[in-house]
């Protein structure tokens, strides 16, 4: 590990032993029979409507700091510590999370609820979001403020990292794989070794020029059969990530999918590998790493198809600019064949 790592890993420790000091007096909720009863709904949706409360709960980890909520492409509300509000949606696929600066977390699905009123809570010192059952809900909205009015909706800046990444859904796309493929005299292999441990549980997906390729967590590779000839794979966080490979058939070849910190959000990289030099480091991995494979069971999900084909739409001028060169690459080619 370089020094520049080895800084930035003892940053990132150095402030989630900060944020443990802090961690302090937090509101435990619980079902109020009496709450239950006195709670009157603001409105209730029609058979096109999904209506969701997102609750943040009174804790002191983070109580300063405000949250945009975020629906699909638009922000929509101003979640601050101890209070809740109502999104009226249409029934169909809706995504909603919580936005900081340019940084989405806390994602949740809520698809094809007709009629249905969801319960989403926000665990601020974790980040997550889950659904609690009614009663629990009203409970909390019962002891918690309303949300400031924004107005008009505002644009979702993470919108486009949650299109390009839906795995963050919470989407189990990838599982557990029993035998690795091998190319042969039609096809070559790539390895998508992702090793790095920071944010480790984080999926973070990656895309070529024909669609979905697969999703990374830490300590685990996938791999992909390809034609002979140029590919393109691409992934995003805090900026895009492009390799295009030109690869033989026959041949075997192994790529890390590095996450690092970035400005404001993960930093993630497609880095080719040097059979040669890193020879030492493939073993490694080789030896560590879980295989993965698609789970086409969940992939073909309309639910998730559905959220495939709006990212294809999304990224192909990225493709294209990519072809006219007019974005930063990286090269994997026929000299890293294993």
């Amino acid at each position: 590990m370089t020094n520049y790592k080895i800084q930035k890993h003892f940053s990132l420790i150095l402030g989630v032993v900060l944020l443990g000091l802090t961690t302090g007096c937090a509101t435990s909720y619980k079902v109020d029979p009496e709450l239950v009863s006195q709670f009157k709904p603001e409105a209730t949706p029609t058979q096109e409507q999904t209506f969701v409360y997102v609750i943040r709960g009174a804790n002191f980890q983070g109580g300063a700091r405000g949250a945009w909520v975020a629906a699909n492409k638009d922000v929509v509300a101003d979640l601050s510590n101890g209070s809740h509000t109502l999104l009226k949606l249409a029934t169909g696929l809706n995504s909603v999370h919580l936005v900081q600066g340019l940084v989405g977390f806390g994602y949740s699905r809520v698809d094809n609820r007709p009629g249905e009123t969801v319960y989403l809570t926000i665990d601020y010192t974790t980040g997550k979001m889950k659904e609690v059952e009614r009663d629990l809900g009203v409970s909390m909205i019962m002891q918690t403020k309303k949300a400031k009015d924004i107005g008009a909706p505002r644009k979702n800046d993470a919108y486009d990292n949650l299109l390009a990444n839906p795995a963050l859904l919470g989407f189990p796309v990838m599982k557990t794989g029993v035998e690795p493929i091998k190319p042969d005299e039609h096809s070559a292999v790539i390895n998508f070794y992702r090793m790095e441990t920071l944010i480790g549980e984080v999926p973070f997906d990656i895309w070529s020029e024909t669609g979905y390729v697969g999703s990374t967590k830490a300590g685990t590779y996938f791999q992909v059969r390809v034609t002979p000839g140029k590919h393109t794979f691409v992934s995003l966080s805090e900026r895009y990530s492009v390799l295009e490979a030109e690869v033989e058939a026959g041949k075997e070849y192994v790529v890390e999918y590095d996450v690092d910190m970035g400005w404001n959000q993960a930093h993630v990289q497609i880095l080719p590998i040097d059979p040669v030099k890193s020879a030492k480091t493939i073993r490694k991995w080789q030896e560590k790493a879980r295989l993965m494979v698609l789970d086409e069971t969940v992939v073909q999900q309309p639910e998730f198809a559905q959220r495939v084909q709006m990212a294809k739409e999304y990224l192909t001028p990225k493709f294209k600019s990519i072809d006219a060169g007019e974005m930063s690459t990286r090269a994997l080619t026929k000299q890293h064949a294993l």
